[in-house]
């Protein structure tokens, strides 16, 4: 029984954490297995380009290999990595100037997959049909409305890890999911 529990426990992110801050290879590498798919289908939300957004996440996993000493006073790996991922995503855009950020914002962030947010309200009123119907609502949503949806629905994401992802408070998170999810709402009973 014992050896099973010591093996559970090399499996957790927080022991692949210790092990990282200690300057471990093994910490890194059980760290980026068990969150870099997630990461990639988040950067992936943010800008629909593989490679930019695979290159991204090596660049964050690099800065965690260099600064691993600095980690230790983290207490959500899980925020900290997307908080991360999403940064150097922005920083990157930014620092590239290959795409103007209102054109990133408006044009880009149209390609999201909001399959899953669809999904959910599809579940919920059990309909067939709403989904074309909540698709063309999402896609009129300004980005920051659609991205705490996505965050909320999608990567399954509390309103305090949302806000801290994004970067905003709390308030401002339930106000902008609120404000989604009244404009979705409307456009739906609207069109009966």
């Amino acid at each position: 029984m014992k050896i099973i529990r010591d093996a559970q426990v090399l499996k957790s992110p927080e022991h692949y954490w210790n092990l990282l801050v200690r300057g471990d290879k093994i910490g890194l590498e059980g760290i980026y297995c068990q969150y870099a798919p997630e990461l990639f289908a988040f950067g992936m939300s943010l800008v629909p380009d593989y490679d930019f957004v695979q290159d991204c996440i090596q660049e964050v996993f690099l800065d965690i290999w260099k600064y691993h000493r600095n980690l230790h006073g983290v207490s959500n790996i899980k925020i900290y990595l997307f908080k991360s991922t999403s940064h150097k995503i922005f920083k990157e855009i930014k620092r590239a100037k290959k795409t103007d950020w209102a054109e990133l914002n408006e044009e880009n962030l149209s390609l999201v997959s909001i399959e899953p947010v669809e999904s959910e309200l599809v579940k919920l009123q059990a309909k067939e049909y709403l989904q074309v119907r909540v698709a063309n609502v999402l896609e009129k949503l300004p980005k920051r409305q659609k991205q705490v949806l996505n965050h909320l629905f999608f990567d399954h994401f509390t309103y305090e890890e949302v806000a801290k992802i994004m970067g905003i408070n709390l308030r401002s998170t339930y106000t902008l999911a609120w404000k989604a999810i009244t404009t979705v709402k409307k456009h739906l009973s609207g069109d009966r």
